[in-house]
């Protein structure tokens, strides 16, 4: 192909001059045409760029922006174009290479000026430029103002106190450019999920870590304030089936992306430890502003080495704006909820993804993470449990809906972090009020507290047995387990389905048949050891199933690795031929049972290592048995393969197969000794208690017969004269029960004379904490630019057919 020269104005002006809207670009524009051209004339291709942002360039710089409606024309189409080229500037040709460092980020001559210049590192300081360009995307300067990039922050919440005004057209503007700027920032979608957290980003690096503070400033409190502003919807009720886009919603979506993919971003280390340069350029800037928001700006920190995103959000401390930011986000949740509700919820527009609680957990997630005076506002404020409650309605709400498991992973996080701290765990002992939950969620006891309703929630979710829920397992279960010290007063039932879930995960055969699910049996185990140690004498009903699930703990304490061997490959066998083994799920049915036959789940999934807690014991290598490579066929979606064979040598490969080093590397840490002498101790006397109020029904007094017609007086007619007038029942109108007595002495100073002394296995009280690990940073880019490809879809496809590494899309039929 040709190679056209720089004057050829003939071929490049049509590119801003021609199209009228953004469908124009992308329906003209076709993939197939942009990756010809980048293949076989990338001279030419990198021509087109040039030329187009040289031209933004121009436009930008022109005074009469505001007022020449042709000019602001060819603004915006040399933003669509450049938003159109871009993916395929990231996206691997069929050798697997790329051409973004030739197109981006190495040196070249600037069309018209010859001086050389970076394209990546002008092109983002051009855009962000362009969110803060007087008449465009903010209001017109003032007169005797004469600059045409104005750094000021969009709307009233976090570091301002009014609003600017802005225009339809404002609006508009900081859409298209938005846009573009989430596409200068997509390079982390081309990228395998394992390298993404090894491969920089440097256009984000370029605005995070080398970026003067005022812009960094601005920038984030306009995107922050925009993400949850309120939008007034009027009196008229929006159909369902309206196609309209409120661009004040497409506003919203953008700014909350683009926050996000800032504030997760980390510059991946080098090999010294230091982050890896994307770019060293740092524009230096007054940072004086009249507008400037309540973080203190970083002193002593050189740029380049810390996110700013990051760091100033950490420095957020005035009450007025956490009020703002806690006020929006339980705003966002509660309009969802709402909406799920009511009875217009069926003729009634479904909400947009800027009102969906996904984007609302996210926020919290990262303010709560970035933000230590946030967290213990977010705890000490007198709305925390009514936020508890509405997160757990979500999860209860989502978990059936694979599309909705990033939001319950979100959640059990949130929930997790929350749950580190012991001030929280004791208000969770506060009553539940079940009224703002939907009939169907309701639980049938007056009694309840926040944590028994947490504890069936996490019982529920176990229960469901589904293999997308599988990473959430991990947190529920830490959950429990940081509330545990703090327990008092769980129901009866609540304690029930405790003990019955640690039946199964107890069990011998579930334990072995994947390494994790010693985790999770560690996580139970502690629970128990808490309360026996700190809270028998506050929780009497869980007391109580502990005794009657005393062989549990006695079964786990002579754990034979031969046995459990034995008893897994008997369940393969059984599954292979019926399919009619018992998995967790089955639990629901029993859940009020005390002890259950303990047949384990063999068709969970191996989670990821993500929720894993900073104070998680670490299995070497030697602990987690002998366990072959799986291969590169095996993943994560294919992983539990039945087989027929029922001696364990013959497990099918990528099975766990473990080892007496690997039992002895959990088995004797377990606190089991001290839980069964307290067991042993208690029972004796429930026994007891038992027998004694066995014995007195038995030498009560008989009962008055019942008379034949059920003991109804003679005003009410007798309806039973077929039957002989002799006829009576001699059965005891009721059993004896010794529930009560048994719980009455549970919960009296007697059960605590009783007790052993425990005082040389006291556990401290320390919560697990939640650690990033790779697994979970992967995972959450991945929902995050998830989120950005499915967004783009809809007004004219961004990303579509565009070779997109990240994550896998589906194609919905």
């Amino acid at each position: 192909m040709v190679s056209l020269p720089d004057t050829a104005e003939d071929a490049w002006s049509p590119f801003w001059l021609m199209p009228d809207s953004p469908h124009d670009v992308f329906s003209l524009v076709t993939p197939a045409d942009i990756r010809r051209i980048r293949d076989t004339a990338q001279e030419n291709f990198i021509k087109l760029m040039d030329k187009v942002f040289d031209r933004l360039l121009v436009l930008k710089a022109s005074r009469d922006l505001a007022k020449n409606p042709t000019t602001t024309k060819q603004l915006l189409n040399c933003v669509r174009v450049l938003a159109r080229l871009i993916p395929f500037v990231y996206e691997a040709r069929s050798d697997g290479s790329t051409i973004e460092d030739i197109v981006l980020w190495t040196q070249r001559p600037r069309p018209g000026s010859g001086a050389d210049y970076s394209l990546g590192k002008q092109l983002v300081s051009a855009t962000i430029d362009l969110l803060f360009t007087s008449g465009f995307t903010v209001p017109q300067a003032t007169v005797g103002e004469d600059t045409a990039v104005r750094y000021t922050i969009w709307e009233n919440g976090v570091g301002q106190t009014s609003s600017l005004g802005s225009s339809k057209e404002n609006v508009s503007n900081r859409i298209e450019v938005l846009r573009l700027l989430l596409v200068l920032c997509c390079k982390t979608m081309y990228v395998p999920p394992a390298r993404s957290v090894a491969i920089a980003n440097r256009a984000l690096h370029t605005i995070a870590y080398n970026a003067n503070k005022k812009m960094v400033l601005c920038l984030l409190c306009s995107l922050l304030n925009t993400s949850l502003k309120e939008h007034s919807q009027g009196w008229a009720i929006p159909y369902r089936n309206s196609t309209a886009i409120n661009p004040a919603d497409e506003l919203t979506l953008h700014a909350m992306q683009a926050l996000f993919i800032m504030l997760e971003y980390q510059t991946p280390a080098t090999k010294g430890g230091q982050s890896s340069d994307a770019g060293s350029d740092a524009t230096s800037a007054e940072e004086s502003n009249a507008n400037t928001p309540s973080m203190v700006l970083v002193t002593g920190t050189e740029t380049g080495t810390q996110n700013l995103f990051r760091v100033f959000v950490s420095k957020l401390h005035r009450q007025q704006e956490f009020d703002y930011l806690i006020g929006n986000i339980m705003r966002l949740l509660e309009e969802t909820m709402r909406s799920n509700l009511s009875i217009l919820a069926s003729v009634t527009k479904q909400p947009t993804r800027h009102v969906m609680p996904q984007e609302a957990t996210i926020l919290l997630w990262l303010l709560l993470e970035n933000n230590s005076l946030f967290k213990e506002y977010v705890v000490d404020h007198n709305r925390s449990l009514r936020l508890f409650s509405v997160l757990l309605y979500f999860m209860l709400n989502g978990y059936t809906d694979p599309a909705q498991s990033g939001m319950v992973r979100t959640i059990s996080h949130i929930l997790h972090y929350l749950s580190e701290d012991g001030q929280f765990a004791t208000r969770l002992m506060q009553p539940f009020d079940q009224s703002i939950l939907p009939s169907q969620m309701r639980i049938v006891d007056a009694s309840l507290t926040h944590a028994d309703f947490m504890i069936n929630t996490a019982f529920t979710l176990l229960c469901s047995s589904k293999p997308y829920l599988v990473p959430v397992y991990s947190n529920l279960l830490l959950l429990v387990r940081n509330v545990s010290p703090y327990l008092t007063q769980i129901s009866q039932m609540t304690a029930d389905k405790l003990l019955s879930l640690f039946d199964i995960i107890s069990s011998p055969a579930f334990v072995i048949s994947e390494p994790y699910h010693v985790r999770w049996l560690i996580y139970l185990i502690e629970v128990f050891d808490y309360v026996v140690h700190y809270r028998a004498i506050d929780n009497p009903h869980l007391m109580y199933s502990m005794v009657k699930a005393r062989s549990c703990f006695v079964r786990l304490k002579a754990f034979d690795l031969d046995k459990a061997k034995g008893e897994l490959a008997a369940l393969r066998e059984k599954k292979s031929k019926s399919d009619a083994t018992r998995t967790i799920g089955s639990l629901g049915a029993k859940a009020d049972a005390a002890s259950v036959t303990p047949v384990p789940s063999l068709a969970t999934l191996k989670p990821d290592d993500s929720s894993e807690g900073a104070a998680s014991p670490a299995l070497s290598d030697k602990a987690r048995g002998k366990r072959p490579d799986p291969g590169p066929a095996s993943t994560s979606d294919t992983r539990e393969q039945a087989t027929t064979s029922t001696a364990p040598k013959q497990a099918s490969p990528g099975q766990f197969q473990p080892s007496t080093e690997w039992v002895f590397s959990w088995l004797p840490d377990l606190p089991l000794d001290p839980i069964i002498a307290v067991l042993d101790a208690l029972s004796v006397h429930v026994d007891r208690i038992s027998n004694d109020v066995q014995r007195s029904a038995e030498l009560a007094p008989p009962t008055e017969p019942i008379p034949s017609d059920g003991g109804k007086s003679n005003l009410e007619p007798d309806q039973s004269d077929t039957k002989p007038a002799d006829q009576t029942s001699t059965e005891p109108i009721a059993t004896a029960d010794p529930t009560l007595a048994i719980i009455h002495w549970l919960s009296s100073n007697a059960m605590t004379q009783a007790m052993p002394d425990l005082e040389d296995s006291m556990p401290e009280i320390r919560p697990r904490l939640q650690g990033m690990s790779p697994a979970l940073v992967v995972w959450f880019k991945s929902l995050l630019w998830s989120m950005v490809y499915s967004s783009g879809v809809k007004p004219f496809g961004i990303w579509k057919n565009t070779h997109v590494r990240l994550f896998v899309i589906k194609s919905s039929q």
